[in-house]
This record gives C-alpha cells, sequence and structure tokens, in this order.
C-alpha cells in the first residue's frame, strides 16, 4: 500500500494499459468528490485524455476509460483556500446519442501526492493565458 499518490505510478498505470501511446509528467489532476472512496486521476494529453478511478486508501488504479481530445469541451479549475473546484464538460454518447454532461469535483489540496498542486496550477495559468 502506498502512503503517496506518485504520478510516475500513474504513469507506468496508464503506459500498461494503453501500451501505444506516449505519457509524459506534468499533465495529470486530480477530480475528487469529497466523501467518496475513490476519486479520479484525469490525465490530458494533446490528442487525448484519460479519466482513472483510484482508491483513496490504497492509490488503486481501476476503471480507467480513453477518449479523443475533442470530446473535452472545456476543463474549468478554480482555487479556493483549502481546494481546487474543477468542472469537466464533456461530450459523451449515451445509449447511441451524444450528449453533454458536466463532472463536477472539489479536490481537497491535502491530499497525498506528489504533484497535484504544481500540476492543478499550471493548468490553471495555461486556461489563463487563453482568456
Amino acid at each position: 500500500m502506498n502512503i503517496l499518490l506518485k504520478e510516475e505510478n500513474y504513469l507506468s498505470y496508464l503506459s500498461a494499459v494503453y501500451p501505444g501511446e506516449e505519457f509524459k509528467k506534468g499533465k495529470t489532476i486530480i477530480g475528487q468528490k469529497i466523501g467518496e472512496n475513490f476519486f479520479h486521476c484525469i490525465y490530458i494529453g494533446k490528442s487525448f485524455f484519460v479519466v482513472t478511478a483510484t482508491s483513496t486508501a490504497t492509490f488503486d488504479f481501476y476503471d480507467s476509460f480513453k477518449r479523443d481530445q475533442s470530446e473535452l469541451l472545456n476543463l474549468d479549475i478554480k482555487e479556493n483556500l483549502f481546494t481546487f473546484r474543477i468542472l469537466l464538460t464533456l461530450k459523451e454518447k449515451i445509449e447511441g446519442q451524444y450528449t453533454v454532461t458536466e463532472r463536477k469535483f472539489k479536490t481537497s489540496k491535502l491530499l497525498l501526492t506528489d504533484f497535484n498542486k504544481k500540476n492543478t496550477r499550471d493548468f490553471m495559468s495555461r486556461q489563463r493565458m487563453k482568456d
């Protein structure tokens, strides 16, 4: 059991699950719904993104899906005193039809990772440059 979620462990997992893709450090953020016993590691590459459910107790990865970057319509991140608020807007195919869904996360800054604060703030700074 790990006591700290390391980005390199997540990237190793992604490389094993998606062997044809290249994964780089600095492109992973955490989406968490307070009170749930898992959170989501969200890897955002140039042409695709991957969302992976992760156990908060053991940091084991399970239930991962990869989608084309065109299905990620919006990624909005705000920083509060103790949390990051993330709004992920996706174009998803449900029962043969495309629909727009929003995933809302409120991720604690105290989450035991070696990368979440830095990567999330990097995404936020790139977001501000687009505006």
